[in-house]
């Protein structure tokens, strides 16, 4: 692969320049939002666009139904190791590859499939800055044609510092030590507005790193490095010890995971059940304001 520098973000030049490398794999991950009437959101599989023209090669994976626990009772959890890895090789996504990931729209599916991948010990894995915003306005190669991809192994190595969950979660900030990142907006940081999950607010003790402060609202690309650095610096200060990164249901959590591991920081996870599990849970400190 040319000139990857094992970052977790890859630029759209450097993907058409190695579009036709025989071990790429390019994944489309994109999920439609749409707001119901009331007042929440509502996913839905951003199939439908990806068959009307998407970057060549690529294939798409639907994270609502096809790469999740069938098990949990919530949404898009994390599947178990073995299951992971079956569902990577069937998609001719093996030990040997370097995968890209892209979002049509809201970049966080990108990141949240990137994660996935993290997470089960492959480290060949990027994302692609701008996803197919940029690419599109670039006036790059678009079709609308199958990948012909054979089967491959993939190997499940999985890593559970990079897996939070409620006890991680609780044990954090009982020790006072490390930081737990919320990826919402302030508002909803804030408590101003709610998302669902039966209680508004925040993790009681964490802090707000919102994900969409991240990234160029015009291009949807990321924020220059040394910009990125500034905004997390003053979102949270001095991170010692675990990050710990959540938000509704562990989907934009992976974007602030994705930043802190591109600036260099260490011992990040993210805390998969997020607020869909905390929020239930009434023995479990919430606040707001």
């Amino acid at each position: 692969m040319k000139n990857w520098d094992g970052r977790a973000l890859v630029e759209t030049s450097w993907l058409a320049a190695n579009l036709d490398d025989p071990n790429l794999r390019i994944v489309d991950a994109s999920i439609v939002m749409a707001k119901t009437e009331d007042g929440n959101w509502a996913a839905s599989s951003g199939r439908g666009d990806f068959d009307a023209g998407h970057i060549p090669g690529s294939q798409f994976i639907d994270l609502l139904t096809e790469i999740h626990d069938p098990a949990s009772p919530l949404n898009f959890t994390l599947p178990g190791p073995e299951s992971f890895a079956q569902a990577m090789g069937e998609r001719g996504i093996g030990d040997e590859h370097m995968v890209v990931v892209y979002a049509n729209a809201v970049p966080w599916w990108a990141t949240r499939f990137w994660w996935m991948v993290k997470a089960n010990g492959h480290d060949k894995v990027a994302v692609l800055d701008g996803g197919f915003k940029k690419w599109r306005a670039e006036d790059r190669p678009v079709n609308n044609l199958p990948a012909d991809l054979p089967g491959a192994v993939f190997t499940p190595r999985r890593r559970p510092e990079l897996i939070a969950d409620k006890d991680k979660v609780v044990a954090t900030l009982a020790a006072g030590t490390g930081a737990v990142i919320n990826a919402l907006s302030p508002q909803l940081h804030r408590g101003e507005s709610d998302l669902g999950y039966g209680r508004p607010g925040r993790i009681a003790g964490s802090v707000n790193l919102s994900s969409l402060a991240l990234i160029d609202q015009k291009t949807g690309a990321y924020l220059p490095e040394d910009e990125l650095r500034r905004v997390v610096e003053e979102s949270l200060g001095r991170v010692d010890g675990e990050a710990i990164c959540y938000c509704g249901g562990g989907i934009a959590a992976t974007m602030d995971a994705l930043i802190l591991d591109l600036l260099g920081y260490k011992n990040v996870s993210v805390y998969d059940a997020s607020l869909q599990e905390w929020a239930a849970d009434h023995s479990l400190a919430m606040e707001t304001g």
